[in-house]
Formats: structure tokens, C-alpha cells, sequence
């Protein structure tokens, strides 16, 4: 079913772009043949999500139905509900990580490099109250003793090796040990 909200989502983007698309096209946007799209054309017909019009004898045009972009919307906020969660449990993970440094005896969190999930760093130590900085992961010198140090994500690989072994935690292990079952 994912991969038929996909490929809906593919279609419509497509027929947004080239409202009298093929389908060729169509399956060459989607990365498919001629053939699947053509069956998944029908199975999109039956259920309602796509309108199927004779422009003339060998031409088709093809549309979104209302019932289709339902489906495409019930998606995105499925979608936006599932990130919401992530980002609420990498929250209380890094709340939590944050704390046990605190209580550690740290009074600053310094984010070497950057990260997608800065913004729930800054967060997590305004909770803790404790001061948060964001350092240039390639001016690394050494870590501080009165500091909790963390390597973002989107470090390069070498570089990241070094921020590790001098002593950083790598934000992937503090979120990939959390518990994402929904």
C-alpha cells in the first residue's frame, strides 16, 4: 500500500508538471515500465483515485481524483504524525542524556559540526539548564572537562573518527538507542 501512495503521489506531481502526460511518461517519472503503469493505471481507476478520459481514439488523459488526493493527504499527516513522534522520543532521549551529564558534573553542551536535530539539542539544554555552543568540528582542539561533547551527524567521516576518539558522543548513539515502535 506505501508504494501505491508513492507512485500516486509520483502521478500527480507528474500531472501537475504535464497535465496531458503519457503513459510513458508517467512511467518514466516513476521509474517503472509501460506495462505496470498501465496495470497500476487500472488498479488506480477501480478504486477511485485516478479519472480516466478520452481525449481521442489513442490518446487518454489522466487526473487525480478528489478520492485520490484524500489518500495523498491522510499520507502527509500520517506522515507529519510519525515525525512528530521521532522527533518527541529523540527529545526525551537527549533530555535525559543531557541530565545524566549534568549530574556528571558538565555545565555545557558543545555540539561540534552540525546536525538535523540541532534545534532539540538547544532545546534538551535550556531543560537542563545548561549552556549549549556549536563549534567548527574542523578546529577541534580538545574537549573541555566541564563540557559534554557531541560529534553531529553530518560530519565528514575522518573528521568524525577524531571527535570520537578524543572522547565526543556520537548523536546517532545517544538517538539510536531509542525506541521507535509505533
Amino acid at each position: 500500500m506505501n508504494s501505491d501512495i508513492a507512485t500516486l503521489q509520483n502521478i500527480s506531481d507528474t500531472l501537475k508538471q504535464n497535465p496531458m502526460a503519457s503513459q510513458r511518461v508517467l512511467a518514466e517519472n516513476a521509474g517503472i515500465s509501460i506495462g505496470l503503469m498501465n496495470a497500476i493505471l487500472k488498479r488506480f481507476v477501480e478504486r477511485g483515485w485516478i479519472m480516466l478520459t478520452n481525449v481521442n481514439k489513442r490518446k487518454l488523459s489522466y487526473a487525480v481524483t478528489s478520492e485520490g488526493i484524500k489518500e495523498l493527504t491522510e499520507r502527509g499527516k500520517k506522515f507529519v504524525v510519525r515525525t512528530f513522534k521521532i522527533a518527541h522520543t529523540y527529545n526525551e532521549s537527549l533530555v535525559e542524556e543531557i541530565a545524566l551529564a549534568v549530574k556528571q558534573g558538565k555545565n555545557k553542551v558543545v555540539l561540534y559540526g552540525d546536525s538535523y536535530i540541532k534545534f532539540l539539542l538547544e532545546y534538551a539544554c535550556r531543560e537542563n539548564q545548561v549552556s549549549f555552543e556549536v563549534r567548527s568540528a574542523e578546529n577541534f582542539l580538545n574537549i573541555e572537562k566541564d563540557s559534554f561533547c557531541i560529534a553531529g551527524e553530518m560530519n565528514d567521516e575522518s573528521v568524525q573518527k577524531t571527535l570520537l576518539a578524543s572522547g565526543c558522543t556520537d548523536i546517532l548513539d545517544i538517538v539510536q538507542n531509542v525506541s521507535l515502535s509505533f
